[in-house]
């Protein structure tokens, strides 16, 4: 099943189709941009005013509400350390980005499976990262399409 990547609010309350959590108020949303220091990408903001965060019951990984999410390199500032230490190879190539990403997920359970956007113009990249693995980070065009490809998996 293909499906289109949401954008609008509509779009992801469609997507979702009753999925989600309630959704953010702006309040929220504005509280957590003022925060971070940044306006979130547009695709990912409605996302949070349409569904403020998702359950790993129902998502591949627990989306992190507006109130939660957070720069990686302060949420998560041992997990950066760890992964670049020098047996830490494949990570080298790696730690600028990921220590200027926005963490959008909570690990579920200790599987070290995260979610993270990296700032741009527009929509960001995003990232889905399972580090124990050895594996790369894997980058998406923006959240939606990392969403829609996680969503697929879990159906």
């Amino acid at each position: 099943m293909d499906l289109a990547h949401p954008s609008t609010t509509a779009e992801w309350s469609e997507f979702l189709g009753g999925a989600g959590h309630p959704p953010a108020a702006e309040e929220d949303v504005l509280a957590a941009e003022q925060r971070l220091g940044v306006r979130l990408p547009p695709g990912y903001r409605n996302f949070l005013l349409a569904s403020n965060g998702l359950s790993a019951d129902v998502f591949a990984v627990d989306l992190l509400p507006a109130k939660q999410i957070g720069w990686l390199r302060e949420t998560e500032p041992e997990l950066l350390a760890a992964w670049s230490t020098p047996d830490m190879d494949f990570f080298a190539d790696h730690a600028a980005v990921l220590a200027q990403c926005l963490l959008i997920s909570l690990d579920d359970g200790g599987a070290g499976h995260y979610l993270f956007l990296h700032p741009g113009d527009g929509e960001w990249t995003a990232y889905e990262w399972w580090p124990g693995d050895g594996e790369d980070p894997s980058p998406h065009e923006n959240f939606a399409a990392m969403a829609v490809e996680l969503w697929e998996g879990e159906r």
